[in-house]
């Protein structure tokens, strides 16, 4: 049996694994890892991984060990973390079937540790923080000696660290090599600074940038199933925390297909309309990036972002309706033939609104505050198509019931909103050049719906 296998469970301990894989080459994997092989780590990291060469974090990672401690101030760090590196891979065993290790779950514990060396275990003899009350925590050397390894593949944020674990081996590695290869050149310039720090204190709009980082890794197929977690953590002895975010496969391979692909540019523009600063006063990305943004926070909290795909004051889309379409797919579960039947209503209405030759109709929907004025303006629009001689109705009462307006979990609510927005999205696509032409653009956006309002149901009784 190997050392290490591919997802072994424990967050801390995948990423060190992940990292000595990527450290030793790229083709490396972690059933070929041999004890020479981690010989070879201890005596590359070991020197990089300690506070006189400037690893900033430390104190944050493993508080009151040989690398923090003032009491070995005036020792040989290097040689201390050296040889307590050793005395783990002097006691590793292979993989078993089962075992009590809280890393792998497959060896025998043969350790007992605390937060010294796991960040977020127990703390030294205050047992009421371990299980049943034990002295620490039980950990094979192999999976405590990969956990020593993990801040190889931490993202530094504003004090914290983000930890990624998946159910993907490709994505874990995916980000270790964006990780290891910004600590190498760290070592290549003799300017060492600890854990990759891309420079989000925002630690949402960090995740994200993880994301982007991860669809650069071509092996990811758009179809796999992929979902990962990220844990926001510190474990400085004054104040441990831990915040936990997850992304759904669905989020994730949506963003791996909009990064590599030619919707990129105008994903990008979805994503600068969710913060809220004054871009006049923009210089740069640092002048944002860590502000909130609200598409970022809809996405993780799984609401929805169709408003930011419509830039209201202009009257204008972002991206275009193969875009738009790809979000509702995939995140949103739509079907593609309600999304065919909205785009059809969308292109009849905007026939209706253009030879009319004026953008009533489209104020009225603009401004529909409620599911009855949305149903009433619809009317309108049928009526609109009939003296303008349509040969065609606008639509039959089973696409109304069953792709414009179809029946939520709750009778008594109709999703009528997001019905609305993609009609106007469709709208805006297909007008914006006549009605910049015709003076139509201008109006006063604070009469209509919000792009960030949540709400996507109301009553279907009308008042």
């Amino acid at each position: 049996m190997p050392i290490y296998e591919k997802l072994m469970g424990n967050p801390f301990v995948d990423s060190g694994v992940c990292g000595i894989c990527e450290w030793l080459g790229p083709g490396v994997q972690p059933e070929q890892i041999t004890r020479e092989d981690l010989e070879q780590i201890v005596n590359d990291i070991a020197p990089i991984m300690q506070t006189d060469a400037g690893w900033g974090n430390l104190h944050s990672l493993f508080p009151n060990s040989v690398l923090t401690n003032a009491a070995y101030s005036k020792k040989n760090r290097v040689e201390l973390l050296i040889n307590e590196w050793k005395l783990y891979l002097n006691t590793i065993n292979e993989l078993n079937q089962a075992g009590d290790c809280m890393g792998c779950g497959r060896r025998e514990a043969n350790t007992w540790l605390s937060k010294t060396n796991v960040p977020l275990t127990g703390s030294g003899t205050l047992r009421n923080f371990f299980p049943n009350f034990a002295a620490g925590a039980g950990y094979c050397s192999a999976c405590a000696f990969a956990i020593q390894m993990s801040p190889l593949v931490f993202m530094a944020t504003s004090g914290k660290f983000l930890t990624l674990h998946s159910n993907s081996w490709k994505a874990l590695r995916s980000w270790a090599q964006a990780c290891v290869e910004d600590v190498r050149n760290q070592q290549l310039q003799q300017d060492i600074t600890g854990c990759f720090n891309p420079g989000y204190k925002n630690p949402r709009n960090g995740i994200f940038y993880m994301a982007r980082k991860m669809a650069q890794y071509r092996e990811m197929r758009a179809d796999e199933y992929i979902s990962i977690q990220v844990y926001c953590w510190t474990n400085y002895n004054q104040g441990p925390e831990l915040e936990v975010f997850y992304m759904p496969a669905p989020v994730f391979k949506f963003l791996r297909i909009v990064y590599m692909s030619k919707f990129n540019t105008a994903w990008q523009e979805i994503v600068r309309s969710g913060y809220l600063v004054n871009w006049d006063k923009v210089k740069s990305e640092e002048d944002y990036k860590n502000r909130t943004n609200r598409v970022y926070e809809n996405l993780l909290q799984g609401r929805s972002i169709l408003g930011f795909f419509l830039r209201r004051n202009a009257r204008k889309t972002y991206g275009n309706w193969e875009l738009l379409s790809l979000y509702l797919t995939e995140i949103r579960n739509m079907e593609q033939t309600q999304l065919e039947k909205i785009k059809q209503v969308g292109d009849l209405i905007a026939e209706c609104i253009q030879k009319s030759e004026s953008d009533k109709r489209l104020k009225q929907l603009e401004r529909a505050k409620s599911y009855g004025e949305c149903r009433n303006i619809l009317r309108y629009v049928i009526r609109d198509r009939i003296q303008q001689g349509a040969p065609e109705p606008l639509f039959s009462i089973n696409d109304y019931m069953e792709h414009l307006f179809p029946p939520s979990d709750n009778l008594d609510l109709t999703p009528w909103r997001e019905t609305r927005d993609l009609i106007l999205f469709r709208i805006y696509e297909k007008l914006h050049n006549w009605l910049q032409e015709q003076g139509y653009v201008e109006f006063d956006e604070d009469n209509t719906s919000d792009a960030d309002d949540t709400s996507e149901t109301e009553s279907t009784q009308e008042d």
